[in-house]
């Protein structure tokens, strides 16, 4: 199930922080009116923030609609390469990986680069660089090989796997 995401260059406001439940974890968004300008897991210490935004709805509709097309508004940052490799990273179905040499063959760049901006995602989930594995393994995630981070990867790759059957 892919987000239909709307790139946005620039947003105002007050910026909220919300919490979403989902089966991976909670993930926090930093947002601006209805345009996410960050997103990340939360420890699972952190406390949930009541709110009735309608980006929460749309989020949890991400487990509940798996053939629905989920319409964002994200605020467009980093380098152009590292939105061609985010762009391309969109692409990868709902219950599918991709190598990171695989997709930096795709681009004509190198693994080492693509996972570089895979650790540099700033809509994890969203833009799912969860779907990026390593030819010897499940690689990293958030910058990590391990730990909390990498428990996140393997739920989100078996809940997808799970849910696409």
């Amino acid at each position: 199930m892919p987000f239909a995401i709307q790139w946005v260059e620039h947003c105002s406001g007050a910026e909220q922080i919300i919490t979403v439940e989902t089966p991976a974890g909670k993930l926090a968004l930093t947002v601006r009116q209805d345009v996410i300008t960050q997103c990340d897991w939360a420890q699972d210490d952190a406390e949930a923030q009541p709110s009735a935004h309608e980006i929460q709805r749309r989020i949890a509709d991400y487990w509940l609609n798996p053939d629905s097309m989920i319409p964002i508004k994200l605020l467009k940052q980093g380098t152009d390469y590292r939105n061609k490799v985010w762009s391309e990273l969109c692409r990868i179905p709902f219950g599918e990986t991709l190598t990171y040499s695989a997709l930096a063959g795709k681009i004509g760049s190198a693994a080492r680069a693509v996972g570089n901006a895979c650790r540099d995602n700033p809509f994890p989930l969203i833009i799912p660089c969860h779907r990026v594995v390593s030819v010897s393994g499940l690689g990293g995630y958030s910058g990590q090989t391990e730990g909390d981070s990498m428990a996140i990867k393997i739920k989100l790759l078996e809940l997808e796997a799970t849910g696409k059957k």
